[in-house]
């Protein structure tokens, strides 16, 4: 992925009011309603869905994939939250898995149990650390790869509902 990708991948997910708005904890309702199909939101979003001018489509619904999903047992007030959280997995490395996951599990869950704002500031709930900072020291990862996991667990952690 270019770096200008990275780039608008994250300015779109810092940008957006957050898809959990609602009160959906919208990575549950995805394993819950989609995943039994369609398998994990990220890896199906990066395998099946691009984003072409700025907006989510589909491989076979290119156009209408709002329409699509509003057919395909997705409730209307669903349906932006879901493509926002698709459009920004579909946009996203997936470094939370492979420098994470053996630890700590899927992300959705660590932003649950582990994760809060303080000061609109992402930190670690038992720690009070920020994430950012705590990441410079911790899980392996080389410098640039900081910014765009602490993006994603921030724009995780909005999509969960987490306080």
């Amino acid at each position: 992925m270019s770096p200008v990708t990275v780039f608008l991948a994250l300015a779109l997910a810092a940008l957006s009011p957050g898809p959990a708005a609602s009160g959906t904890d919208l990575h549950a309702y995805w394993d819950g309603r989609c995943r039994d199909c369609h398998g994990d939101a990220g890896p199906f979003a990066r395998n099946h869905l691009q984003v072409v001018e700025g907006r989510l489509a589909g491989r076979h619904h290119a156009s209408g994939l709002a329409t699509f999903l509003r057919q395909h047992y997705l409730s209307d007030d669903l349906v932006e939250p879901v493509m926002q959280m698709l459009q920004a997995q579909a946009g996203t490395d997936p470094l939370f898995k492979p420098k994470c996951g053996g630890c700590h599990g899927s992300a959705a869950d660590f932003a649950r149990k582990s994760l809060t704002l303080r000061g609109g500031v992402l930190v670690g709930r038992a720690s009070g650390r920020p994430v950012r900072e705590f990441l410079k020291a911790h899980g392996g990862l080389a410098p640039e790869q900081i910014a765009p996991l602490t993006s994603t667990l921030e724009r995780v952690h909005r999509e969960v509902g987490s306080p």
